[in-house]
């Protein structure tokens, strides 16, 4: 049974924590900071249907690649290839979660539009593997196809919350920077697996894309995402007034980056498995301290205490500023 439940992934469920960002951004920009009654329950409640889902997506990845799988240095002891489990029983767990998360997300959220994000985001996951389509094999593509996870879940965070009469969704500059910094973390994956392997040969036999990726075009890959994200985050935080005190987070942004660059492009990172690239300390300090910082500007616009344009406004030349003759 244990293999089963390793299919299912459920130590992956932690993703899902995505979520919660969309449920920030709802209770910032839509709620003004102000809770409502249902807001937690419906917050927490909609990671159920999510988690239910991403096994099912879990099952279905691990079946159609088990013959990749096999060539896999470390993947080739799985389950599937290692034959430890009945790929029909597996079929089966799969429309149980299936038909439960979908029951589960159209019955408990009034906002329709959380069922219908959580479709999408599973049929992004048949594009994602079923051939002939089958995004994973073709280079680039796979990031982005699978980092559109990210504004899903965002989505799902959104709409879970909101009131089934409001079909408005989150900032697209919101969206955009969190599909971005998604491609970013699916692209270090890859470099992470890409050096792993260390075989030309071995590589493009066990995923397609790596035919085409190079070293060089990962890592060029990975500035592009990153400077993306910055810049749709710059966007937002510029255009929306409850934001605007969150510039003076940027500098952590930064520093969040350069270390998961450094992380990355280290020798011994190469050895480890993709998913566990952002176990390092220094990256989960920055984040920790990114968001307490955050948290703190968001409530200081709302109580009055500080209001970063002010200051910035401030810093202009005097003839510049508004009135100036």
């Amino acid at each position: 049974m244990i293999e089963y439940l390793k299919i299912c992934r459920i130590d992956h469920w932690l993703k899902n924590v995505f979520i919660v960002f969309g449920h920030i951004v709802a209770l910032v920009l839509y709620f003004d900071m102000e809770l409502e009654g249902y807001f937690v329950v419906n917050a927490l409640l909609s990671l159920i249907p999510a988690c239910l889902i991403a096994s099912a997506y879990y099952i279905l990845n691990e079946i159609l690649d088990a013959p990749f799988d096999a060539l896999h240095p470390a993947k080739k002891n799985r389950g599937i290839p290692a034959g430890k489990v009945k790929i029909p029983i597996l079929w089966g767990m799969m429309a149980v979660l299936l038909i439960v998360g979908f029951t589960l997300a159209w019955s408990l959220f009034p906002n329709k539009r959380y069922f219908f994000s959580l479709a999408i985001l599973m049929g992004c996951a048949l594009l994602y593997n079923l051939p002939p389509i089958r995004l994973k094999d073709k280079a680039f593509l796979d990031v982005i196809s699978e980092s559109i996870n990210n504004p899903l879940r965002l989505w799902l965070g959104w709409f879970a919350v909101l009131p089934a009469n409001e079909p408005a969704g989150p900032p697209i500059s919101i969206v955009f920077a969190w599909w971005f910094f998604g491609a970013l973390l699916m692209t270090g994956k890859r470099y992470s697996e890409y050096r792993f392997i260390g075989d030309d040969a071995v590589s493009g036999q066990y995923r397609k894309s790596f035919k085409v990726y190079t070293e060089r075009r990962l890592i060029m890959a990975m500035i592009t995402y990153a400077c993306l994200f910055c810049f749709c985050t710059g966007i937002a935080m510029a255009v929306y007034p409850q934001l605007n005190n969150l510039v003076l987070v940027f500098p952590m942004i930064v520093v969040a980056l350069i270390a998961y660059f450094r992380h990355a492009m280290k020798e011994e990172s190469a050895q480890l498995e993709p998913e566990k690239l952002l176990a390092n300390p220094w990256i989960i300090l920055s984040t920790v301290i990114t968001g307490a910082l955050s948290i703190w500007l968001l409530l200081a616009h709302k109580n009055n205490w500080f209001e970063a344009r002010e200051y910035l406004d401030l810093m202009q030349p005097r003839w510049k500023q508004p009135g100036a003759g």
